[in-house]
């Protein structure tokens, strides 16, 4: 029977010896995206990091020109392509830090042709959005945009719902340089 609890006490003093030594935080519950004390939604590097605590941010957004494979953009990023192409969202990661009241979640992804800012075309999900403190990954755009030539943007806002509010608390952007 001792050996019994030596050999149990060993495979457990092991199991935590390799939790700890995996940075998974075990003791009293916290996960890595719920942690108090850090202003980041997640203990990896994204995105979000640099956004206040009670702010909900778009962390990583996935796209497919044409019928390539998809591909990650990130904030701000500026692409080439010519008129014709074709532009889907594949898939939305936003973050909702521990901090943040939210009763509800939109998003919407916007095509501004030539710079003016018309909410006419618009990509919608029939998603529904989670809204507990973690990192969520959205898909389903149901449409998709064909490029004309000229110089356009993609706003993506996040609106969260407080109470009655409605609250932009990020919008994530990319330009589209289309040629002829």
């Amino acid at each position: 029977m001792t050996t019994f609890r030596q050999q149990l006490a060993l495979a457990l003093i092991t199991a935590t010896a390799t939790i700890v030594a995996a940075g998974v935080p075990v003791i009293m519950g916290l996960g890595n995206k719920s942690s108090l004390k850090s202003p980041s939604v997640s203990a990896t590097s994204t995105t979000c990091d640099k956004v206040t605590v009670a702010k909900v941010c778009v962390d990583n957004l996935t796209v497919q020109f044409n019928s390539n494979e998809p591909q990650q953009v990130k904030n701000r990023d500026r692409i080439l392509l010519k008129a014709g192409d074709t532009l889907r969202l594949s898939n939305l990661t936003y973050c909702i830090p521990f901090k943040a009241p939210v009763n509800r979640i939109e998003v919407k992804g916007y095509l501004f042709p030539n710079g003016v800012e018309s909410y006419k075309n618009g990509l919608f999900t029939p998603s529904n959005f989670p809204i507990n403190a973690a990192c969520h990954n959205i898909g389903n755009f149901q449409k998709i945009w064909k490029l004309e030539a000229g110089q356009h943007r993609v706003s993506i806002p996040i609106i969260k719902n407080v109470g009655s509010n409605r609250i932009v608390d990020d919008s994530f952007y990319f330009n589209l340089d289309v040629g002829q």
